[in-house]
C-alpha cells in the first residue's frame, strides 16, 4: 500500500503540473497596424483572438514593423506570432501554421487604380498590355517576386502606406490587392480618386499563413489545430463574411464577369495542403497552372 500512495501522490504532482501549465495565462505579442489605413490588421488580431484560450491575452508592441523585420522578432522573443504571405525561405526560417488565413483569396488581385485611368483600364483585353503598366508593391512581399517572375513591371516600394500616395502621386499605374483585403483600405477619406477596378484580376496561389518561431512548436502545433477545426467547419468563411474588415468583399458573385489572368507561383512550398479542399474557396488552387474558380463566385 505504501508504494501505490506513491505512485498516487506522484501522479497528483504531474496532473497538477500539467493543470498549471495549461491554466497558465500567457500573453502572446503581435505587430501592430503597419499604418492608420493598415485595415486588415484587425482581421489578424481578432481570427488569432478567437483561437485563444480564455487564459491568454494579445499584446501589441509599440513600434509598427516591416514584414521582414516580424519575421525576424520572432526568432527574438519579441514576437510571438505575425502573418505572411508564405515562401520556401519563410518557411525554412520560420514554422508556419499552415491554414491560409484567407482560404486561399490572398492571391486573388484586384487592381486600385486612380479613377482618371478608368479608360486606360477599359481597353486591356491581354495580360501583356497589363504587364507594361507599373505595379506598386511592397518590396519584401513574395508578391513583388511573383509578379516579376510572369513578367509584370513591379515598382518596389518599403513603406505600406508610401503605395496609395505613389498611385495616387501617377509614380505606378495601379496596385494590386487582395479582393479580400481592398475594401477596407478604400474607406480611408482621402482615396476617393482610386477605385477597385473589378473587371480585372490577377490570380495566384499564396496563403497567408500565421508564423512562429520553431522554438515555439507545442504552440503552433495548437494553434494550427484550433485553425483547421475552425476553416473545415465553415466558422472561418462566416467569420471572413462578417468581420468587418473582409465583409466588404462579399458576395464574390460580383466577379463573375471579371477577366482572369493566372499568374503562378515558384516559390510556393511543396508543403503547401493543396489537397486538402476544406481549406481553400477555389479547389483548383491544387492545379496552380490551371486555377478554376468555381466557388469564388457563388
Amino acid at each position: 500500500m505504501a508504494g501505490w500512495h506513491r505512485i498516487s501522490s506522484l501522479f497528483i504532482v504531474i496532473y497538477a503540473s500539467i493543470q498549471s501549465y495549461w491554466s497558465y495565462a500567457e500573453t502572446l505579442y503581435i505587430q501592430p497596424p503597419r499604418a492608420l489605413e493598415d485595415a486588415s490588421h484587425s482581421y489578424y488580431r481578432d481570427l488569432l483572438s478567437a483561437q485563444l484560450t480564455s487564459s491568454d491575452q494579445l499584446s501589441t508592441i509599440e513600434r509598427p514593423v516591416t514584414q521582414e523585420r516580424s519575421m525576424l522578432l520572432l526568432n527574438s522573443g519579441d514576437l510571438t506570432v505575425t502573418w505572411s504571405g508564405t515562401s520556401y525561405r519563410r518557411e525554412n526560417l520560420y514554422r508556419p501554421v499552415r491554414v491560409p488565413l484567407f482560404l486561399g483569396l490572398l492571391g486573388v488581385r484586384v487592381p486600385v487604380i486612380r479613377r482618371s485611368d478608368i479608360d486606360l483600364f477599359d481597353k486591356i483585353t491581354e495580360e501583356k498590355q497589363l504587364q507594361k503598366l507599373v505595379a506598386c508593391q511592397g518590396d519584401q512581399w513574395p508578391d513583388s517576386d511573383i509578379l516579376e517572375r510572369n513578367h509584370y513591371t513591379v515598382e518596389r516600394v518599403a513603406k505600406f502606406e508610401s503605395m496609395y500616395r505613389m498611385l495616387k502621386g501617377g509614380r505606378c499605374d495601379y496596385f494590386p490587392r487582395s479582393i479580400i483585403e481592398v475594401y477596407g483600405e478604400l474607406e480611408a477619406p482621402d482615396r476617393t480618386d482610386l477605385i477597385v477596378y473589378e473587371r480585372l484580376l490577377l490570380s495566384y496561389t499564396f496563403p497567408m499563413y500565421y508564423f512562429m518561431s520553431y522554438e515555439r512548436e507545442a504552440l503552433a502545433k495548437s494553434l494550427e489545430s484550433s485553425l483547421y477545426d475552425f476553416a473545415t467547419s465553415g466558422q472561418l468563411l462566416e467569420f471572413m463574411k462578417t468581420h468587418p474588415a473582409t465583409r466588404p468583399a462579399f458576395p464574390l458573385s460580383r466577379f463573375r464577369e471579371s477577366t482572369i489572368f493566372y499568374l503562378h507561383n515558384p516559390d510556393l512550398p511543396t508543403e503547401t495542403p493543396l489537397s486538402d479542399t476544406a481549406l481553400w474557396l477555389m479547389p483548383g488552387q491544387n492545379s496552380d497552372a490551371d486555377l478554376q474558380a468555381i466557388h469564388l463566385f457563388e
